[in-house]
């Protein structure tokens, strides 16, 4: 409870670590709707690379909103730095780490219908585009549904745990394979 202090210790260190990339104070906020201590946390909005870090008592969590993978060194790196940060404030390394990427994917070309027949059991979905694939391993799911946004899309979840003293280079690398492997399972070609 000492690092929720004025000066917050996470305040001062990740501020001047964040400089480079054009976070201001004004873009560090505690949630305002927490209804127990365990709800609160200390979001640091990264305007420039469309992401945030949400700092809580028992977790961080890193968003960005509409990722480019040609964004991905650069995200790594503002990540990395401030997981490094976070460690050394804390003393600890975590014991595992999660990551969730979830994206809409809308056809083109690809006839998804046909390229998830051998995944799922024609006879229980009929008509529908998708009948909710799960697929489930020992460090992660991979879901692909019908999206609700998009007209004819696919709605992609992917999760994976890893080691507590992964770097965000290794999780974003491995990220992307699970990404391009289930574009492939949709038949969505040409990604490497």
């Amino acid at each position: 409870m000492d690092k929720w202090i004025i000066p917050n210790p996470f305040v001062s260190t990740l501020f001047a670590a964040l400089r480079t990339v054009d976070v201001e104070l004004t873009d560090f906020s505690f949630n305002k709707d927490a209804a127990n201590i365990g709800e609160i946390y200390l979001n640091i909005s990264i305007r420039k690379l469309n992401a945030a870090v949400r700092i809580g008592l028992d977790s961080v969590t890193f968003i960005v909103s509409n990722p480019d993978w040609g964004m991905a060194p650069q995200l790594a790196s503002v990540f990395e730095a401030v997981s490094e940060r976070i460690r050394e404030i804390l003393q600890l390394v975590p014991k595992s780490q999660e990551t969730i990427l979830a994206f809409h994917v809308t056809p083109g070309s690809a006839d998804f219908r046909t390229s998830s027949a051998l995944l799922v059991n024609q006879d229980l979905v009929g008509d529908s585009l998708f009948c909710g694939i799960s697929l489930h391993r020992s460090d992660g799911t991979l879901i692909i549904d019908k999206s609700l946004r998009y007209e004819g899309a696919a709605f992609v979840r992917l999760q994976r745990r890893f080691p507590g003293d992964a770097t965000f280079a290794d999780v974003s690398s491995r990220l992307y394979e699970d990404q391009v492997s289930a574009l492939h399972l949709l038949g969505v070609t040409g990604i490497v």
